[in-house]
């Protein structure tokens, strides 16, 4: 009896942790506790369906900027990660959001960014760190983006 009620707990351990989803920008784009915060980072800029509705995923980043701790998120467009990406700036703490947009027009070879809510307090740093998950270069050099 004691092992079936272990085998059932560890179970049942194993079942929630699976039902945690992931964060994702379009986690955070729908979630209750961060559709507002995404809504006010994007404002009145458009930004297509598979930001909200599932990019391709990259691995989550933890930086640090100003003694603030913050999650770094990317998605791109499935199938065309090179023609539309986004990166963004998550603070669990005050659960804030900001971010940059990224379109590459491949024939001119020209890279518009828009930046999204970026206040004075993340406008250097902040701007560094999302160019960088951007480019590849937070996920290459992980360590060299903690600003304290």
């Amino acid at each position: 009896m004691k092992r079936a009620l272990i085998a059932l707990a560890l179970s049942c351990s194993v079942l929630s942790a699976h039902a945690v989803e992931p964060l994702t920008v379009s986690r955070l784009a729908t979630d209750k506790t961060t559709a507002d915060a995404f809504k006010t980072m994007v404002g009145s800029q458009k930004l297509p369906e598979w930001v909200t509705q599932g990019g391709t995923t990259s691995p989550n980043q933890d930086v640090v900027i100003d003694g603030h701790k913050y999650v770094v998120l990317n998605s791109c467009k499935p199938h065309d990660c090179s023609a539309q990406s986004i990166a963004v700036l998550y603070s669990p703490e005050s659960r804030s959001l900001a971010g940059v947009f990224s379109e590459l027009d491949e024939q001119a070879v020209n890279q518009k960014l828009t930046w999204l809510n970026i206040s004075d307090n993340l406008s250097i740093d902040g701007k560094t760190i999302l160019f960088a998950a951007l480019t590849g270069s937070l996920d290459n050099h992980p360590d060299s983006f903690n600003f304290k």
